[in-house]
């Protein structure tokens, strides 16, 4: 009997010892991975909205997005900046996208995907040296109504072997353009006026 139990106890201590090992490990570098993360995602929405200098928060409806103003005025917005998330095949996408103020597509940039090495992660790749990566450029002044990608019949040229990729940053970037558009024009109508003639 104790052949038997003695074996289990010491691989329930190992198993307990790498546990919290790993759990120790988290946490120190839980909080430098979402640092990273956060300042990947800033350098971002400052890439895909160039002509912006400042940033304000903002909600529409239940979509948190961001507007960005040519000066600190904030006297007329140049467009705005919201986080797309899509389904990659082994992965949620996340993509920054900026828009300009009719809604066309300023640049995208995605910030993270883990998607298959070799396909999907073509997403990111840059052909030469100091070009942006090829896949993402291709949404450079899309409208809305061109976000497809070319095997849906849309002019974005899907990565070879990773149609999944493709469709995932293509789909969640059209879906998130297209929800703040109503969600703004929704938040811009005015309230119904009642028969006092005062708004509700």
């Amino acid at each position: 009997m104790k052949d038997i139990v003695r074996p289990g106890l010491i691989l329930m201590a190992y198993g307990l010892i790498a546990g919290l090992a790993l759990g120790l490990v988290n946490s120190m570098t839980a909080p430098k991975i979402a640092a990273q993360e956060e300042a990947a995602r800033m350098a971002a929405i400052e890439e895909v909205l160039p002509d912006a200098k400042l940033f304000d928060p903002d909600t529409a409806g239940n979509i948190e997005y961001l507007t960005g103003y040519a000066d600190s005025a904030e006297s007329e917005p140049v467009g705005y900046v919201v986080t797309a998330l899509g389904s990659g095949f082994s992965s949620t996408i996340r993509t920054v996208v900026g828009i300009e103020s009719d809604f066309s597509i300023e640049a995208i940039e995605i910030v993270y995907q883990s998607e298959t090495p070799g396909l999907g992660t073509r997403c990111v790749e840059v052909k030469e040296k100091g070009e942006e990566p090829w896949f993402e450029k291709q949404f450079d002044g899309k409208k809305i109504a061109q976000l497809m990608v070319d095997k849906d019949g849309g002019s974005i040229k899907a990565i070879t072997g990773a149609t999944i990729t493709s469709r995932a940053v293509t789909q969640s970037v059209e879906k998130a353009v297209e929800k703040l558009k109503e969600a703004i024009a929704a938040d811009r109508r005015p309230e119904p006026i009642d028969e006092g003639g005062e708004q509700q």
